[in-house]
């Protein structure tokens, strides 16, 4: 056989491993996007219709240890995934008390710092454009707060964990499933039917369909 016909049958195979690597990785991509859980601007506001504030900014909330704070809050670490996936919260964190927040920022160029430990008053959190949030609290910690402050600070001191989808074997978490894992290893909320990426929207989705055992402190959703 010459060697056009064997080029030729090597072309149009490699042109067909390629065809099917592109088909898997769109078919992929698009289950991933179809199981983000997202919200819409309507459903939030729905959801808090009812709902009596005590606070419409941030640094009038008074806060108490183990309120989640939930945001909508477009900045160059978010605009990616809000313009990728549309979700409407972007951003959660963990009050610890004293003034102090534990929060999965993001990769930063550091890794050490991806989850990491904030003073309040010195966070974005209290930017004045900060025009869309939810400070949700939990009705029933009891001893189990202290349980959740102490491992939370130990995932915010270990340099071995970094901001990311958590996968099996890999120290790795985002700003909501880094909550929602906590509360949901304490039995703070049924986590029976857990979405398969947890994202801002699914936790305050959790969160306020569960009258009982949370409440929402303060809010402000205008845009």
């Amino acid at each position: 056989m010459s060697k056009k016909p064997i080029l030729k049958l090597l072309f149009i195979f490699i042109i067909g491993i390629i065809t099917i690597l592109l088909i898997q990785n769109s078919y992929l991509s698009y289950n991933f996007y179809n199981n983000i859980f997202r919200l819409s601007q309507e459903q939030v506001q729905g959801s808090l219709i009812v709902t009596t504030r005590q606070c419409e900014k941030v640094k009038d909330c008074k806060l108490q240890p183990g309120d989640i704070l939930i945001r909508r809050y477009i900045t160059d670490r978010t605009r990616l995934i809000d313009r990728l996936f549309h979700p409407y919260f972007t951003h959660s964190a963990f009050y610890l008390g004293d003034g102090l927040l534990v929060e999965a920022v993001g990769t930063e160029k550091n890794r050490e710092d991806d989850i990491q430990i904030s003073e309040l008053s010195k966070s974005d959190w209290l930017n004045p454009d900060v025009y869309n949030f939810v400070i949700i609290r939990p009705k029933n910690y009891s001893s189990k707060l202290d349980i959740i402050k102490y491992n939370l600070l130990q995932i915010a001191n270990d340099s071995d964990y970094f901001f990311g989808i958590p996968t099996q074997g890999e120290k790795k978490a985002t700003c909501a499933d880094l909550i929602y894992n906590q509360l949901s290893d304490q039995y703070i909320i049924n986590a029976s039917n857990t979405a398969n990426v947890i994202t801002p929207d699914y936790l305050f989705f959790t969160l306020t369909s569960d009258s009982n055992n949370f409440e929402v402190i303060g809010f402000n959703i205008q845009k």
